[in-house]
């Protein structure tokens, strides 16, 4: 009787398990399973924040083209109109119209309308400003371009470490899933063995408690584990709607024989010193001369109102240069160009700081990896090992050697060496991408 019961138990429960089974199948059929490196990709392209940054490259690249166009040819038309309510005056020597020596006579000159109509033409011939002026834009151009790699580089950590925790998340539900399964086995043994008389009704409530403790984990690092999807979503620049999954970790350690290349950081801090350097050339040139062309061919009619009204058009043309020559201006520029050597000075400073933390950084992103592939070999042994002592102490509690208590012990003892393990695997994962970082191997872009 106690044994149909026992086998009626197990077919429900095996009816259950293969119902969640189906269920779990169906999910993960309409999930779609990504690797890290679709997950890059996706974001490379989708991000916002790329999306922002690439805006700020175009930007400078149209703000050099603006630079450039004022070194060309300016052509305009320009047409000006005048009715004079009141003709201007003009003093005339008296004696031209037989008056006294040394006297004037106010006269008025011209028609009450006039109309001109010209096209001018003006050629910068030399601008040193000007020209100083699409060197900086070019550089500024080539900065917001480093600018966006770094943004990248960024988006590339991000995502890594979602992936990451997302799979470290996966692997724990997978211990938990595990220790599920045993659980559940222990208690119907256990409860068959009580209703044997064998166990005491004690050891199965301990088990039962203990099953629900590890159900009540399960759902709380599950739910975790979707808001990590959905934060990876996020960066990815995918609909949170969209189902995702990602690969369970199965390669603990990976290659990082990387060869060691410029950071951003530091081409970012070497652009901004040219782009000062620049900006100090472009400070000092304003104390040159500038030099253009201009030309002007157009028409201009006169006319009058009343009886004997006319409007007569005549040509109009010249040609002409103009020279510019700054001779002061209240040592303006003298207070820029000191201004600008000490920004230059302090840039200088910054650089040696991010090479001395760049140095500083490689260092201890070297031990730190050393450190954690020592500890997640070792960690991971000790958990094959707990492995092994758990299905012996279950196995000596079928067999009546072992108590409860022993079984406790061994089940904690595994649980425990499997938090070890993904603290391990964390560490790793952080060190493998801080070590990416420092050597300027977290995207692989000509730079």
């Amino acid at each position: 009787m106690v044994i149909q019961k026992y086998k009626l138990k197990e077919k429900r429960f095996k009816i259950v398990l293969l119902i969640v089974l189906i269920l779990i199948m169906n999910i993960t059929a309409q999930a779609q399973t990504l690797s890290l490196e679709q997950c890059i990709d996706t974001a490379l392209i989708y991000n916002r924040n790329i999306k922002l940054s690439q805006q700020d490259v175009d930007i400078s690249t149209e703000k050099n083209k603006e630079i450039r166009g004022n070194l060309l040819p300016k052509l305009n038309g320009i047409a000006d109109y005048r009715y004079y309510t009141d003709l201007p005056y003009q003093l005339m020597p008296a004696a031209a119209f037989g008056g006294p020596e040394g006297t004037y006579k106010e006269v008025q000159f011209g028609v009450p309308q006039s109309l001109n109509a010209n096209l001018q033409l003006a050629v910068p011939i030399f601008n040193s400003t000007a020209l100083n002026a699409i060197k900086s834009t070019r550089i500024a151009t080539e900065l917001s371009e480093i600018q966006k790699t770094k943004t990248d580089e960024d988006v590339v950590l991000e995502v890594s470490n979602a992936y990451y925790n997302a799979q470290i998340l996966l692997t724990q539900i997978t211990f938990l899933d595990s220790n599920i399964i045993n659980t559940g086995k222990l208690v119907k043994t256990t409860t068959l063995l009580n209703e044997q008389q064998i166990a005491k009704g004690t050891d199965v409530d301990r088990l039962k408690l203990q099953l629900e403790q590890v159900t009540t984990q399960r759902s709380t690092v599950f739910s975790q584990y979707q808001q990590v999807l959905n934060a990876l979503k996020f960066l990815m620049g995918k609909p949170i709607s969209d189902p995702i999954e990602v690969l369970l970790n199965e390669k603990s350690i990976v290659e990082t024989n990387f060869q060691s290349q410029i950071t951003t950081d530091m081409l970012l801090i070497d652009k901004k010193i040219e782009f000062n350097n620049s900006e100090l050339s472009g400070i000092r040139n304003l104390r040159l001369p500038s030099l253009s062309a201009y030309g002007v061919y157009g028409t201009t009619g006169f006319g009058t109102t009343g009886s004997n009204s006319f409007f007569n058009f005549h040509p109009i043309g010249y040609v002409g240069a103009q020279l510019s020559v700054p001779l002061f201006n209240g040592r303006v520029t003298q207070h820029k160009i000191a201004g600008k050597k000490i920004e230059i000075i302090k840039s200088n400073i910054q650089k040696e700081i991010v090479t001395e933390k760049s140095k500083l950084d490689l260092k201890n992103a070297e031990m730190q990896y050393a450190l954690a592939t020592r500890n997640i070999t070792m960690v991971s042994s000790q958990t094959d090992l707990a492995k092994k002592i758990y299905d012996n102490t279950v196995l000596q509690n079928q067999q009546g050697v072992a108590n409860i208590t022993d079984l406790l012990l061994a089940d904690n003892a595994l649980r425990e060496t499997q938090q070890n393990y993904l603290v391990a695997l964390i560490n790793l994962r952080r060190a493998e991408l801080e070590y990416k970082r420092v050597t300027g191997n977290l995207i692989t872009i000509k730079k």
